[in-house]
């Protein structure tokens, strides 16, 4: 996680969000009268640099003519500097000539190697007079210096947003780097990246009457146990936002309590987490009375699977807890590990489904993941869009949505009651079919598995039939490919369940990723005969007309409740959406009342929307 709350800062500060919109619009309404670029508002030009970097908007501008060099030289305009990609050169010519006249102006600052951090301050002093630099980034360098350049940054006055990554030399401790950036006083974001330290042994003291750090964004991106997290939040009270990339075991035990109180703490962000669940329990207690998000990643220890232990630790003392994100990874060494079926059906209780938690088992061929996560959209419940072109009868309209609802509403309140998927990854079944079946039906007989996604090469159709067999309460089918498959070749055995399937299950949404030939679309037709919603990816336009046309002659025979269609079409526009309309006025002149009747279409970059009632 790579959030900077000061970016949205890091903008034209003369210039309102409803200032910009009302250029955005005199520029649209004007801009037929607009010949060149030197025509436009200096307003215009400064919501234009804003995206540029400062040295590049002074070397491609300021010669241009005497009004871009004086607007460049002697305005306001805030800049930026990235050496990220700079000669040494450059750097030189770009501190004499840009940054040290223009020093009130710089408002950010990115320097991306040992030699650029080296070289910049060979040529550039920062002090009090950088009054208006809010962002740092020092990337990528290992240098006995660092504690030299801490100590001049915390001359500015303004620096809100600190960056820094570092390569282990082993030359200062890392407490004592901590230490300083705690000290700047108007620090509210600092992203610590340490790169090839083993053991940092971090311990920052607290001295009497310290002034304590207000940052507010904090990411850790290094290990650190539980004992060194403590020692850095002891000194960020006002923190809001934490993120630690890997919170690792100690063999150490440490018997001292330090008091933490973090009561602005409200997101909690664990991006590896190897600590037992005794010790990340009694830390999160202390840290959470107002946590709202929290994204956890945990492995192996089957203590995590303890849903009731979950739900006691939530209920107690994370009141707030709204978003929680939890996977857990337990790695699968032989065939003789099974799901754990009772923490599965344990994690979907009234406790989870009351939240609007979802639960997702992934059998990721050598690992299975258990994971929580919040009501989110996918392609089975609706889809987001903001600005879409709807195609009706010919006519093309321009509308404006939060969201169009495939199912309906009722169906979507309903969809938090035990809302549970399978995920199967990275098989390759034609070495482990059909014993997988095997493997996994004291599980699939177990769960009530609602979802199912398969995003395994040629997944095989005797094994995808009885999987559906076996998941009686699916509702909705994801097939990445299929074999190329023609129903007459089906064995009989197969057959036979293939109807049995077809008249059980009550799957009314599918997507199929690649298809390769229309006889794999007529084997999920008869598969599903339920679908209210189909979706196709990676369809080209020549199979527009054998996909529409399937539809059409099997909408009042097999996928009688079929009304939603969404096709992925590489590169689709205007006379994509004409052809599409001219294929269905032809299957309507054989179909006149009911194929496609009332339908709409709506285009959202490749994907297209066919809706229509039935």
């Amino acid at each position: 996680m790579n959030i900077n709350p000061t970016k949205r800062q890091l903008s034209f500060n003369h210039l309102s969000n409803v200032k910009i919109k009302k250029l955005r619009a005199t520029f649209d309404k004007e801009n037929l009268s607009i010949t060149s670029f030197e025509q436009l508002s200096n307003e215009l030009l400064y919501e234009i640099f804003d995206y540029l970097d400062g040295y590049d908007i002074y070397k491609g501008f300021s010669k241009l003519n005497i009004r871009f060099h004086n607007l460049i030289s002697f305005s306001s305009l805030p800049l930026k500097i990235n050496f990220s990609k700079k000669s040494q050169p450059t750097l030189e010519h770009c501190c004499r000539n840009v940054i040290i006249p223009n020093k009130h102006r710089l408002l950010s600052l990115h320097l991306d190697s040992h030699s650029i951090i080296h070289n910049f301050f060979i040529h550039c002093y920062i002090d009090s007079s950088f009054n208006h630099l809010q962002s740092v980034i020092l990337s990528g360098f290992s240098d006995y210096k660092i504690l030299m350049i801490l100590f001049y940054l915390n001359s500015l006055p303004c620096l809100s947003s600190l960056t820094i990554e570092l390569e282990d030399d082993s030359y200062y401790n890392i407490s004592d780097i901590y230490q300083i950036i705690f000290r700047l006083p108007c620090l509210k974001f600092n992203k610590m990246s340490l790169l090839n330290y083993d053991e940092l042994n971090i311990s920052i003291p607290i001295s009497i009457n310290q002034k304590f750090s207000i940052i507010e964004h904090l990411i850790l991106n290094h290990d650190c146990n539980i004992d060194e997290l403590t020692s850095i939040l002891s000194h960020t009270p006002q923190l809001r936002h934490l993120t630690c990339q890997h919170v690792v075991e100690t063999d150490e035990i440490v018997n001292k309590e330090i008091l933490l109180t973090l009561s602005n703490l409200i997101h909690v962000s664990f991006v590896e987490c190897s600590v037992k669940f005794d010790i990340l329990e009694k830390f999160i207690k202390k840290i959470s009375s107002q946590l709202k998000v929290w994204h956890l990643n945990t492995f192996e220890e089957t203590a995590y699977l303890d849903a009731n232990r979950w739900r006691r630790l939530i209920t107690n003392h994370i009141p707030h807890l709204c978003k929680f994100y939890f996977n857990h990874h337990m790695s699968i060494n032989n065939n003789d590990i099974f799901p754990n079926c009772e923490s599965i059906n344990q994690f979907t209780s009234i406790f989870c489904t009351k939240r609007q938690w979802f639960f997702e088992f992934k059998d990721q061929l050598d690992t299975f993941v258990y994971s929580i996560y919040p009501y989110r959209k996918t392609w089975y419940n609706h889809y987001e869009y903001e600005q879409f072109d709807v195609y009706s009868d010919g006519n093309i309209h321009q509308q404006t949505s939060k969201f169009i609802d495939i199912s309906c509403q009722q169906e979507t309140t309903n969809s938090f009651i035990q809302s549970i998927q399978l995920t199967i990854e990275n098989h390759a079944f034609a070495v482990w079919y059909p014993s997988y079946t095997d493997h996994m039906k004291p599980c699939l007989l177990a769960v009530k598995f609602t979802h199912l996604k398969i995003h395994c090469n040629d997944t095989p159709i005797d094994m995808l039939i009885e999987l559906i067999h076996l998941m009686p309460n699916l509702q909705s089918l994801e097939v990445l490919s299929l074999p190329l498959v023609n129903l007459t070749d089906l064995s009989r055995e197969n057959t036979e369940m293939l109807l049995l399937v077809s008249i059980n299950n009550k799957i009314t949404k599918v997507k199929f990723d690649k298809m390769v030939e229309i006889n794999q679309i007529h084997f999920l037709m008869n598969l599903c005969p339920r679908m209210q919603y189909l979706e196709i990816g990676y369809t080209t336009e020549n199979n527009l007309e054998n996909i529409v046309g399937s539809i059409s002659m099997n909408n009042t025979t097999h996928i009688l409740y079929l009304c939603g269609l969404c096709l992925y079409v590489s590169d689709a526009n205007e006379k994509t959406i004409q052809r599409l309309h001219s294929i269905i006025d032809f299957e309507r002149l054989f179909h006149p009342v009911k194929a496609f009747c009332d339908y709409t279409i709506r285009r959202i970059g490749d994907k297209i929307y066919l809706k229509w009632k039935l």
